[in-house]
């Protein structure tokens, strides 16, 4: 497996963040733990949700009109569950008992990922290295898109401004059909310098996607009234709301023109420290709205979760007032922008890469 990139070990950044640690622990002993039976009730809740509206659609399939609400709720819904639920499990950050966790976890796969590899691209890969080329499994996942400034790029991407927005609704789609199979099965994926994957787990891979298929897909024709046109359609349809929602997720604490995308020397290690890393490459987002508020977890809270993956987010609003009244104390970058202004932040990264291309192309 290839050495992986260091960061830059500095005594006054260790200290900082050894001082950060103690303030934010601190805080959260003074919070009720009682905040964490909420997301056990989303727990079940939120996939009674997404089952029920299955089952509508299901017994109301001759109603065609229905039956495609029906599957672009549950798009959404499984992007909400996403968002409040899979992600606190990867960082098992709702039970005490990881077990538990790691059981619920299992959610993931009947939505149709694949729980086991986006756990390893997540925690071993994503928060180690954010935004950087070659390390960052999910940033990774661009296929036709230069979202690296410095990776090696073709020159029909130079046109990417035009056509980003056409692919972005085949995000879920491409995930489920694609984006998994080809980790487990590329042997030049990011995930396989740092995952040798268990064989029990290809069995899984395509035991779940099977199941999942059939259910969304098989269901419907064999054994109630859709066409297998309407089942196909539905899939299309689930997959396209839930993309769209995702995509105002995973985008914007990220991938956007005001966060860096470190590289190393040619000693293979950064010019920044473990906590200088995180900072620079994440922002928050605004609580403008009922939405960011209560749907995207610890995404908006983007920063906090980066620094203190272990901590839930039920505490993340007090966790980042600490974190942002210390980074500023301390001259340390703290950024969060409005959704709005994320996304043209994003946009004018997608323009400044197809620029570059353009300008390498004109030379």
């Amino acid at each position: 497996m290839e050495t992986k990139p260091r960061h830059k070990i500095t005594d006054r950044d260790r200290q900082l963040l050894k001082e950060l640690h103690k303030l934010v622990t601190k805080r959260v002993q003074h919070l009720p733990n009682s905040r964490k039976k909420y997301l056990k009730i989303k727990l079940l809740i939120l996939p009674i949700i997404y089952f029920s509206l299955y089952l509508i659609a299901l017994t109301q399939s001759d109603k065609i009109w229905l039956f495609f609400i029906c599957y672009s709720l549950m798009g959404i819904m499984a992007v909400i569950i996403f968002c409040e639920l899979i992600h606190e499990l990867c960082h098992k950050n709702i039970f005490r008992k990881a077990q538990y966790n790691s059981w619920a976890f299992h959610l993931f796969d009947l939505l149709g990922a694949n729980s086991y590899i986006w756990q390893q691209r997540h925690m071993k890969l994503h928060h180690r290295f954010p935004n950087v080329n070659g390390w960052d499994a999910d940033v990774e996942q661009k296929g036709p898109l230069v979202i690296f400034p410095n990776e090696q790029h073709q020159k029909i991407k130079k046109y990417q401004p035009i056509y980003a927005f056409l692919l972005y609704p085949l995000f879920m789609l491409n995930w489920l059909l694609i984006r998994d199979f080809r980790d487990y099965f590329s042997s030049n994926r990011v995930i396989r310098k740092v995952v040798k994957i268990p064989k029990l787990e290809y069995i899984k891979l395509f035991l779940f996607k099977t199941i999942y298929i059939f259910l969304i897909v098989l269901v419907p024709w064999l054994f109630f009234r859709s066409t297998l046109i309407q089942a196909i359609m539905g899939l299309l349809i689930l997959t396209i709301s839930g993309s769209l929602l995702a995509m105002i997720v995973l985008l914007t604490p990220h991938v956007n023109s005001s966060n860096k995308f470190p590289v190393v020397n040619s000693n293979n290690e950064f010019q920044y420290s473990w906590l200088r890393h995180q900072l620079n490459s994440t922002n928050d987002i605004k609580n403008t709205n009922w939405f960011i508020r209560n749907i995207m977890g610890n995404f908006n809270y983007h920063i906090a979760h980066h620094l203190f993956p272990k901590i839930s987010s039920v505490y993340a609003p007090e966790i980042t007032q600490v974190i942002k009244t210390f980074l500023l104390k301390n001259n340390l970058p703290y950024r969060s922008y409005t959704l709005s202004v994320s996304f043209k932040k994003h946009y004018e990264l997608i323009c400044n890469n197809a620029n570059k291309i353009k300008e390498l192309y004109v030379k």
